[in-house]
């Protein structure tokens, strides 16, 4: 009993240190000045024009491509046909009317997509008195000063929807109202269930060739066949939530219009740039998964190289790809993904064993497999603490931003239900499998208590699984968003 309360001493210690460390990091970083943003426009937000305005400029704080149409212009008599194109290496728009807009009230909706394939989409205003020939732009905001215009990246954006649009068709049509309507928004939160299945089955096949290799040993190993069945499975599902978010993007590009959203065009649009490479390589690693999982691991080599290539994919779509330092950061990211999904993926592997061995009629006989496995789970638990501060510092522009913004409180809501999931862990770790154990070495003789152990074990197994899955969404969400949500 006094080993049992020491080490729950311990634990409690950790996640206070933890928690400290997170809090101390990010009052004491400097501002990342990383993200993506609407820096300036020409003619201003808010601005008045005394000269015709031949084009309309966006300048972003880092490259951009153009998303969709990129920049539309509403003027007194509707849509303003105009060409729209990249310059100064991707960190200026430019929109060009077919003729010069004259006087009137016009509004500018604009969406482009940043390095990291995260959409971003703002509106703003400005009117033009004039109505003779000149080339006037308006009253410019010089670089760095606000325009008044929404710079943020939109939270009903669809992840990761794409870059570089200037091939796209423009006889779609636009209505303002199309884009924020309600078919867009749903599209957002399906791409997103999209993205999350994605990862979530990526953690679990890479999970699984993890435990295999760790874990299962002596007459545990004869159970491999069912762990890499589970990564085959996976390697499907991940295919599945990839095209789930690729639909749902390409109703996103097409403004909710549906029919358009299924064209070609549309659906082609909605994967090119980052987000062609983020997919192409989770799509590749995914058939590699589910063609290459064998019964033996060693026999599984294929299914390994598809896991890293769904890794390589989910770490190229991430907000890693505009955070400095750069190398810190995205070591951060991998080490996080690599011990989460042997920490998410361990889990439902030994619960899916369990689970078999019961309806089986088998003795459950957990003891080695969980005295492995719980050391392997210790040492993830702690990288992901360690590379999770790591990365929320870097992503993080202020402190302020943890408590004051939707991605901030989010995150500490994903802290703390990682935290519930260690909690867990932590008694399975001290209390339950020192109790599978003592049947081994002669303790208890009864094979009764240890089956009871087992399925405690089993049914914890379970829990854990469910609030990893509420961990997995909200990471899908903070990956697709950004912080000034």
């Amino acid at each position: 009993m006094r080993r049992t309360s020491r080490s729950g001493a311990v634990v409690v210690r950790a996640t206070v240190g933890v928690l400290a460390a997170l809090m101390l990091a990010l009052w004491c970083a400097p501002s990342a000045t990383a993200h993506t943003r609407l820096e300036s426009s020409v003619p201003a937000a808010g601005s008045t024009s005394d000269s015709p305005v031949t084009e309309v400029t966006l300048r972003f704080t880092l490259p951009v491509s153009q998303l969709g149409e990129g920049i539309v212009i509403d003027g007194p008599e509707g849509a303003v046909v105009a060409d729209v194109a990249a310059a100064g290496d991707g960190l200026v728009l430019v929109a060009t009317p077919s003729e010069a807009l004259t006087a009137g009230d016009y509004t500018v909706t604009w969406t482009a997509a940043a390095q990291d394939g995260h959409p971003l989409e703002g509106t703003f205003g400005f009117t033009v008195t004039g109505t003779g020939t000149g080339t006037g732009a308006g009253t410019g905001a010089g670089p760095g000063e606000p325009t008044g215009g929404t710079g943020t990246p939109s939270a009903g954006a669809s992840p990761g929807a794409g870059h570089d649009m200037s091939g796209m068709d423009h006889d779609m049509g636009h209505e303002p109202s199309a884009m924020d309507s309600p078919t867009t928004d749903v599209a957002a939160a399906v791409a997103r269930l999209g993205s999350a299945i994605t990862l979530w089955s990526g953690l679990v096949a890479a999970g699984a060739l993890a435990f295999t290799a760790f874990v299962l040993r002596g007459r545990d190993e004869a159970d491999a066949p069912v762990v890499l069945r589970l990564a085959r499975w996976a390697g499907v599902l991940i295919l599945g939530g990839l095209a789930v978010r690729v639909l749902a993007g390409s109703v996103f590009v097409a403004h909710g219009d549906l029919a358009a959203a299924v064209s070609p065009s549309a659906i082609s649009n909605s994967l090119t740039g980052t987000t062609l490479r983020e997919v192409g390589l989770q799509a590749a690693g995914a058939v590699a998964l589910a063609v290459g999982a064998r019964r033996t691991l060693r026999g599984s080599w294929l299914a390994v190289i598809g896991g890293v290539l769904v890794f390589a994919g989910h770490v190229l779509g991430g907000h890693s790809n505009t955070v400095e330092p750069r190398w810190l950061i995205v070591t951060a990211d991998v080490a996080h993904l690599a011990a989460a999904a042997t920490w998410v993926g361990g889990v439902v592997s030994m619960g899916l064993l369990l689970r078999a061995r019961h309806r089986n009629g088998y003795d459950l006989d957990a003891a080695l497999m969980a005295a492995r496995f719980s050391v392997v789970a210790a040492l993830s638990v702690t990288v992901v603490g360690v590379a999770g501060v790591v990365l929320a510092v870097g992503i993080l522009d202020r402190p302020e931003q943890l408590w004051q913004s939707t991605w901030g409180l989010l995150l500490l809501a994903k802290v703390g239900v990682v935290l519930v999931v260690g909690v867990v862990g932590a008694y399975n770790h001290f209390h339950v499998v020192p109790r599978l154990t003592a049947r081994r070495r002669g303790v208890v003789r009864h094979a009764g208590r240890s089956n009871r152990a087992g399925g405690v074990l089993l049914r914890s197994a379970g829990r854990e699984t469910t609030l990893m899955v509420v961990i997995v969404l909200l990471t899908a969400w903070l990956v697709a968003a950004s912080v000034q949500d």
